[in-house]
């Protein structure tokens, strides 16, 4: 995937992500919106002091299936980025068998619970909503990569209104309170999960189950990877189990239930920020799997610069909505459990743009392979920055002083970021680059590569000529250097062919490397679908005079790789 020099490519992909990435992130919060809602109003305040004793014990599953999805999702767009698909494959396979496996016990755990406090019933309730849930927000991020967005929009909006319908029935009519609660966020977790899990049976799916073909090897690198990413959500749990400690301590229950409306309520947010996030995971780690050092920079530019900015106006809608916000789930504007609430309401948006760019990072260090600055950004976001704040503040100015120390919080995570790049490059950072802390040799140097984007015919034979006279100075010999040119020509003429025909705007971006002695061509389109080694297949050999420059280039090449990911063409071919 090369990149074009002004970034509207990357721009048009990274936004083409944020949906889908911000509905992965924000299903659980549906649920519990709607959960939430319905429960204050139909069982009582107390419901809403429930769930937020429950947050905790969801955080802890939200950790296992981070750890699986970050891991994954970062050694896929790796090994898409050399356009290893078998390999995609595989660890894709080896994803869904642990996160299933996992799921299972952890509803055995859940459904063991032997007493019927208010509690323990909803934890009951959800207990076999678990599975399809955590494979559900897997699926959300490889149907993505198969431009199954549609299908996930469908998946959700079912989801929401099974759960809002069941609610109902089951609290209002049935009277089975929190755990018909359960059951109803149970019920449309496996409604979700079904509707993207057919994608898998219609048989077009590109990243397709193989248990033959797990490499249980990769396992490894998954958690290795996975974790460091995953520990801000473990200490999210822990911080939530000793945040709900100290507000008891200090203001009552009512403390505990203001903060579950904002968690609530405030997770679906922060779902904007974890999109972010996850969008800039998954293309940083396609360019770091490219050694595309100017892919990476874009894609940091556009998530600091059009994100974040996002993210603000999301913040500041929050503040001004506080209280209709906070209405939704307390009705008596003279109580203290609602003045707390829209309190809270007003404080937190002051987190928000710190908090994206926070996790922005994280999720590029650790794309980057680079753990201990994760370790390091994860323990201060996710629990030790908050909880030092509370120390001071808790005691001082009660639950006032917890909503204040999330806002502190973010202060030290940028504190650290900029710490981390002036200690590696031994001055203060200027720039999105310098924050970034690319090592000087990491990818392919300028002078090694030639990128060119094209946009209809007449440009086809010019570029030809261009990647013959880029060989030519690189003293590749004139026959690999005629054989590139031949390839480029004859794959370029082929898509502008039978891929400029739909009446759309696209382009072909085209990637000449040699380095290390080995010449490859990689080209890159935004049109319909077109595998040509699928089609090789289909040619009857005896047959010479169909497709004869499809041949030439399999048969002058070393290696001819294809994938269709994220909406784009990528055809790498070794000379």
């Amino acid at each position: 995937m090369s990149t074009s020099a002004d970034g509207k490519i990357i721009s048009r992909l990274f936004f083409s992500l944020l949906p889908v990435q911000i509905l992965m992130v924000a299903i659980g919060s549906i649920d519990s919106i709607i959960d939430g809602t319905i429960a204050s109003n139909l069982i009582g305040p107390q419901a809403m002091a429930v769930i937020g004793l429950y947050m905790p014990v969801l955080k802890i599953s939200e950790t296992i299936n981070a750890v699986m999805l970050g891991g994954s999702q970062i050694l896929c767009g790796q090994f898409l980025g050399k356009n290893q698909i078998e390999r995609t494959r595989s660890v894709f396979s080896l994803d869904m068998t642990v996160v299933v496996g996992v799921s299972l016990v952890a509803h055995l755990l859940h459904a063991n619970a032997d007493t019927m406090d208010g509690l323990v019933q909803y934890i009951l309730g959800m207990a076999a909503g678990l599975m399809p849930q955590m494979v559900g927000v897997q699926l959300t991020a490889y149907l993505q990569m198969e431009q199954q967005q549609k299908r996930t929009y469908v998946g959700i909006a079912a989801m929401m209104v099974v759960n809002a319908v069941l609610d109902i029935v089951f609290i209002k009519i049935l009277a089975w309170g929190m755990l018909g609660l359960g059951l109803a966020t149970t019920i449309s977790c496996w409604v979700f999960f079904l509707i993207l899990a057919s994608y898998y049976f219609t048989g077009k799916a590109m990243i397709k189950f193989d248990r033959h073909g797990i490499l249980w090897s990769d396992l490894v690198p998954v958690l290795k990877i996975g974790i460091p990413g995953a520990l801000v959500t473990f200490c999210l749990a822990v911080r939530g189990i000793t945040i709900n400690a100290s507000l008891i301590h200090y203001s009552g229950s009512v403390g505990v239930a203001a903060l579950s409306a904002l968690n609530t309520f405030g997770a679906l947010l922060y779902a904007v920020t974890a999109g972010l996030a996850a969008a800039t995971r998954l293309l940083v780690s396609i360019f770091y799997g490219e050694e595309d050092r100017t892919g990476m920079v874009l894609v940091m530019k556009t998530a600091l610069y059009k994100g974040v900015p996002l993210v603000c106006a999301v913040s500041a809608l929050v503040f001004l909505l506080a209280g209709p916000m906070t209405s939704i789930f307390f009705k008596d504007p003279s109580s203290e459990v609602y003045y707390l609430s829209k309190c809270l309401f007003r404080i937190f948006p002051f987190s928000m743009p710190l908090s994206a760019i926070c996790v922005i990072f994280i999720n590029y260090y650790q794309s980057c392979i680079r753990m201990k600055i994760v370790n390091i950004l994860s323990v201060t976001d996710g629990v030790a920055g908050v909880l030092v704040s509370c120390l001071f503040l808790a005691p001082l100015y009660g639950a006032m002083g917890v909503w204040v120390a999330h806002v502190l919080n973010g202060v030290y995570t940028t504190a650290i970021i900029i710490a981390y790049a002036w200690i590696i490059r031994r001055k203060m950072p200027h720039s999105i680059e310098d924050l970034m802390t690319l090592s000087d040799n990491f990818g392919v140097p300028e002078d090694s590569r030639l990128d060119i984007t094209l946009h209809d015919e007449a440009e086809v034979i010019d570029t030809s000529k261009r990647v013959i006279d880029f060989c030519r100075e690189k003293g590749v010999t004139e026959k690999r250097a005629h054989y590139a040119g031949l390839c480029l020509e004859e794959m370029a003429s082929n898509i502008v062919e039978h891929g400029f025909t739909d009446g759309k705007k696209h382009t072909i971006d085209v990637r000449v490397v040699y380095k290390e002695e080995e010449l490859i061509l990689r080209i890159t389109d935004n049109c319909r679908a077109f595998d040509p080694q699928e089609k090789l297949a289909l040619i009857d050999p005896d047959d010479i005079t169909k497709n004869i420059g499809l041949r030439m280039v399999s048969r002058i090449s070393r290696r001819m790789l294809y994938s269709n990911m994220l909406g784009l063409n990528v055809l790498t071919i070794t000379i």
